[in-house]
């Protein structure tokens, strides 16, 4: 019987112990400082996205000036070219035999006209000593005239042949991007057909179909925001033209933005516009109170005890870091701002 007290001595120890541990337990507990911003209603645009493209202001076709058979095309699809690169080399024997021939031509109507001249001179003495009639002198008189003509005219088809030489190595006049080779080395290019599309770097246009519907809720130099990817950033462009003549087949119509100089934006990308048509009030809530946890979006409310509490949302448009609420909060609640991956579900906060 004298191990009884005993026992209940052991027993008080025990729980003594256990409370001075919940003791400090609760004593070492962290209260969080956290930043917090009230939810509430703000105007968000209506916004109809529209696919479009990159394109050039000003695109070039290369066609050859002369005719005969393609020796190399030096540059390929995509490749940027500077004034004075070396675009299309054409074989250029016919060229020089065209050449060959005019060059002949212009002698033959030298040589014509020496003899006409010498005629002349001949026939006007002997005309002087009434040897011959001034009809005669007259009839070569005329034939001076025609061969001085002939050697004109073979001279100036000479150098238009000359011309044709410097024809057979295409250059860029731009400062391009080559968009599509029409044709291969060995192929035969005929005069005025084209051999390449160049796109001429520079001004850019984000160019857009709109419904019909749309058409005439937008005009000229209107302000329009544009994601060309793969930039992350919204870009801010102008209407530049609309043309007001519908596809026959989709029914839309042609509106090009003018785009700010970038050297990041090439033609041939793709990307969005955003037509802003009306606004609306919704909740919206900043980027940075957006949170993961468990792969589920959501935010830390502040509930009136001062406790965080994990509130799962649905998102639904966003705009320039506001995303509009379509469930999950309501209005006036408060939600921390930046939460750090320190925080969890009870933590008890002060606001600051």
């Amino acid at each position: 019987m004298k191990m009884l007290p005993a026992l209940y001595i052991l027993i008080i120890s025990v729980l003594l112990i256990s409370c001075s541990d919940d003791s400090d337990k609760t004593t070492k507990q962290i209260i969080h400082d956290v930043n917090v911003i009230t939810v509430k209603k703000e105007l968000l645009p209506i916004i109809l996205p529209v696919p479009g493209t990159v394109v050039t202001k000003e695109k070039l076709k290369i066609a050859s000036r002369i005719t005969g058979f393609i020796e190399r095309v030096a540059v390929n699809e995509g490749d940027v070219v500077k004034p004075g690169d070396v675009l299309v080399e054409i074989d250029d024997a016919q060229v020089e035999a065209n050449i060959s021939g005019a060059e002949a031509a212009v002698s033959a109507a030298k040589a014509e006209l020496m003899d006409a001249n010498a005629d002349v001179k001949r026939f006007r003495d002997l005309v002087k000593r009434s040897t011959i009639s001034k009809d005669q002198l007259r009839n070569t008189i005329v034939r001076q005239l025609q061969a001085d003509a002939s050697l004109k005219k073979t001279k100036a088809e000479l150098s238009a042949k000359l011309q044709e030489r410097r024809y057979s190595t295409i250059t860029s006049s731009v400062h391009a991007q080559v968009r599509e080779r029409l044709h291969d080395s060995g192929e035969l290019a005929l005069m005025g057909e084209p051999i390449l599309q160049l796109d001429v770097l520079g001004e850019m246009d984000f160019e857009v179909y709109l419904p019909s519907s749309r058409i005439n809720k937008v005009s000229l130099n209107q302000n329009i925001f544009i994601f060309v990817e793969p930039n992350t950033k919204l870009l801010s462009g102008q209407i530049r033209s609309i043309v007001r003549s519908a596809d026959e087949a989709t029914r839309s119509y042609k509106v090009k933005i003018k785009l700010p100089d970038n050297e990041n934006i090439l033609p041939g990308q793709f990307g969005q516009a955003q037509f802003i048509f009306s606004e609306e009030p919704v909740l919206v809530i900043s980027e940075s109170t957006i949170i993961k946890r468990a792969g589920i979006k959501g935010v830390f409310i502040v509930d009136e005890t001062n406790t965080l509490r994990f509130r799962s949302i649905r998102l639904g448009r966003v705009w320039r870091n506001k995303h509009e609420v379509l469930s999950g909060l309501e209005l006036d609640m408060s939600i921390v701002i930046s939460p750090s991956d320190q925080l969890h579900e009870g933590d008890q906060v002060n606001l600051i």
